[in-house]
């Protein structure tokens, strides 16, 4: 990683994390929309003990289409790497989502109801009827995050970069 690399929210601060390691979830994430134009070189989560196991990263346009997918494997606490940055573009809203086949998420309610989380010039936005934040999905296989559940941050981030590493 080097110097220019972004991530909007403190992933992995561990104060406050609901740990549901009963629930299977096909993916979670958090939407991003940059105040910048820039890249997307990667997907990172907090893990929750139970989180073992093979996952996926995604990342996706807000109307659900898929852009770049990583399997994670060797996890670390840098993030895994798309084959390919993937340019992304100011003030629109992406989705950034992992996959656990194993299930088991962290969460922290109510987190987007008021407000957003900032880390310039990645901003995620305050969960709305109009834009909801804080999406998930079940199934047995990584798909489009479209579900809301009380604003909750599952804590899955970008890793942005201003320009192509």
């Amino acid at each position: 990683m080097t110097a220019n690399t972004v991530y909007v929210a403190s992933y992995h601060s561990t104060g406050g994390h609901y740990s549901a390691d009963w629930d299977y979830f096909s993916a979670s994430g958090v939407d991003n929309a940059p105040r910048t134009n820039g890249y997307v070189t990667g997907i990172r989560f907090y893990k929750s003990a139970g989180n073992t196991g093979a996952h996926v990263g995604n990342l996706w346009t807000s109307s659900g289409i898929l852009l770049a997918t990583a399997i994670f494997t060797a996890e670390t606490a840098s993030g895994w790497n798309f084959s390919s940055p993937v340019a992304i573009t100011a003030k629109t809203v992406y989705v950034a989502s992992y996959y656990s086949a194993a299930g088991h998420y962290s969460a922290d309610w109510d987190y987007f109801l008021t407000s957003g989380a900032d880390n310039a010039p990645l901003h995620a936005p305050a969960d709305t009827t109009a834009a909801p934040n804080g999406v998930f999905a079940y199934g047995n296989t990584s798909v489009f995050p479209g579900n809301t559940h009380q604003s909750a941050n599952y804590w899955v981030d970008v890793v942005f970069n201003a320009s192509p590493q």
